[in-house]
């Protein structure tokens, strides 16, 4: 199974350059993986190709605490970001609460948005913008493929659609400082 991580990231980028973002933060999973490094210089090239110097990559474990941590240390920075890019739901969830904590509105002072669409992004206020799929037949694609490898069919590559994103409250126009 094929997702276009770098699909999926250059039109995260698209639709908050489109709200005026220009300082963006992508809080992303652990490094050396091939999606994480995927997601990564796909934000690069955006930024590259857009012109823009505000836009970075950190690399975390996924986890809660790390995701945070991040939002913390870079909400914090003498030029903060106005939109923050998480590459799973739990760390975006941690990560707004952390903004709200240090004083930061989402959507006013920074947009919010998770690589995941689960529930955990519909249970916090605002609900978070996400990029989504089609679980269910993303789950149906993978046990044909391995059904059709155990019945000795050839190894194959298969793509799936590349997630859309789903706007909620998390992001808004950017209010830059």
């Amino acid at each position: 199974m094929w997702a276009d991580d770098a699909g999926a990231m250059a039109s995260v980028v698209d639709g908050l350059y489109a709200l005026g973002h220009r300082r963006i933060v992508h809080i992303a999973g652990l490094p050396g993986l091939a999606h994480t490094e995927r997601r990564i210089r796909t934000l690069r090239a955006e930024a590259e190709r857009r012109g823009l110097t505000g836009v970075r990559s950190v690399t975390t474990d996924y986890s809660d605490a790390e995701g945070a941590a991040v939002t913390r240390r870079v909400l914090e920075s003498a030029d903060p970001p106005t939109a923050l890019i998480y590459d799973n739901d739990v760390m975006a969830v941690a990560g707004a609460a952390a903004a709200t904590e240090l004083g930061r509105s989402v959507p006013a002072d920074v947009s919010v948005v998770s690589w995941e669409d689960s529930a955990l992004c519909r249970m916090v206020k605002p609900w978070l913008s996400a990029l989504s799929r089609d679980s269910v037949e993303f789950g149906r694609t993978a046990a044909r493929e391995l059904t059709a490898l155990l019945d000795g069919g050839p190894a194959r590559t298969v793509r799936v659609p590349v997630p859309r994103l789903i706007e909620r409250g998390s992001t808004g126009a950017a209010r830059e400082a």
